[in-house]
Order: structure tokens, then sequence, then C-alpha cells
């Protein structure tokens, strides 16, 4: 397939201070280089631009994940927008993945299942019930690697401007829509959040924003609980 033309997949990155990651991540798609299309779009103070080679897509964004994952849509060519963290890592048969959920014309989008990059009973724990809590409810997180039709995310008007949990609040958006699918994935993603704040801290923190967020707590407030938890 002739990206110049129309890539079937466009990967959306955003990234803040990610220069400990992002070469690692680009590496990590090279070997699809000419059947995707890669855009970055970045809010760094710490040098990330100037580490991406120079035939990826950069655009410098306001920061914050939503703001950042709809400016890289806005220059898409792809058919279908996947939304990837600088720490996960796609499985090796990821397009033949998407390919085939899309070939329902029912599927708007979805995610994949998630594997923390870490050995242990709690890491097999917490990832055994962030893919079960997917698959039953339909709501994915950034982790998950979402990716819908573009057709669709514009339709749904992108991600929502809130500070936080914009994720759980598309997904919702593509439930409405039409048909979501988890598939088998899985999708790598790293523990350093866990092994640099605390395994149960970190675990109890991110349950706490999902109790508060149900409770009518604003996005705004807690984001700050989350920042001023890191």
């Amino acid at each position: 397939m002739d990206k110049k033309k129309q890539p079937l997949i466009s990967v959306i990155i955003p990234t803040y201070n990610e220069s400990a990651t992002i070469q690692g991540t680009l590496k990590h798609l090279s070997p699809w280089k000419n059947l995707i299309e890669i855009i970055i779009a970045d809010a760094s103070t710490d040098g990330t631009a100037s580490l991406v080679s120079p035939e990826v897509t950069l655009i410098q964004a306001p920061r914050g994940r939503a703001s950042q994952m709809n400016a890289g849509a806005d220059l898409a060519c792809g058919e279908v927008l996947l939304f990837l963290h600088s720490d996960t890592r796609l499985p090796d048969d990821f397009i033949q993945q998407i390919e085939r959920a899309l070939s329902d014309n029912k599927v708007v989008g979805g995610a994949f299942k998630m594997k923390i990059d870490h050995p242990g009973m709690f890491f097999y724990l917490t990832t055994l019930g962030s893919n079960l809590r997917a698959a039953f409810s339909g709501i994915y997180f950034g982790d998950q690697t979402i990716f819908v039709r573009r057709d669709y995310f514009r339709q749904i008007g992108g991600f929502p401007a809130i500070d936080i949990l914009e994720d759980w609040e598309f997904s919702l958006s593509m439930k409405k829509l039409g048909k979501t699918v988890l598939l088998p994935g899985p999708v790598k993603t790293s523990a350093r959040r866990w092994l640099i704040h605390g395994k149960w801290k970190t675990t109890w923190l991110m349950h706490k924003i999902k109790v508060l967020y149900l409770l009518g707590t604003s996005p705004a407030d807690l984001k700050r609980l989350y920042s001023d938890s890191r």
C-alpha cells in the first residue's frame, strides 16, 4: 500500500516529555513504515521533538492528551485512526487484527487487550482486571490503544475537551454510533507508573478517580488529583 495515496491506518502518538521512549517507539513502528502514517502531536519541554526522525509527521499542540490527539487526527489521511501511547507496543499482527474487525461494517472501532510488561502476580491480576472491564463495559482507556474509523471520529467530534478520562467518554460515544470490539492483541504497556509511584498507591488512585468521576467530580478536579500524586 502506498501511504502517499491513503494509508489504511494513521498512528497518532501524543507525547509529553517522552525523550526516554520516543526513539524506541519509532523503531518499534519501523517495520510497518510503508503501511502506516505516523503523526506525533508533541507538547514536550524536554527535547522530545528533536529526537523524531524526519520521515515522521511532527506537530506541536497544546498540552493535554485530548487536544494533542485531536490535533494529530486533523492531519491524518488514514481510513482508520489509531491512538498509541509512546510507552506501548503493538502486536506484530495489529494491522491484520484491525482489518478483520473492520470487515464488519457495523464496527465503529475499539481497542486491544493489554499486557503490562513486567512479571509478577500483581501485574497479571491488573492486566486481567483491565481486560475484563473493557470486555464487559466497552469502555477503553488509552493504554489499550483505541482505534476508530476516521469518518466516525469526525462524526463524534473527536475526543472531548476535558482534562482526564477523555478516552472513557470517547468509548461511550463510539458505542452510541455502532459496534465496538476488543481485539486479542495484546498491546504491551509499560509498568513504569506503577514502579515509580508504587503499585498499590497507583492502583488505588486510578480506581479512586473512576469512582469520583461516576459520582460527578469534574475532570478538572480529577486532573489536579492525578497531577498532585505524581
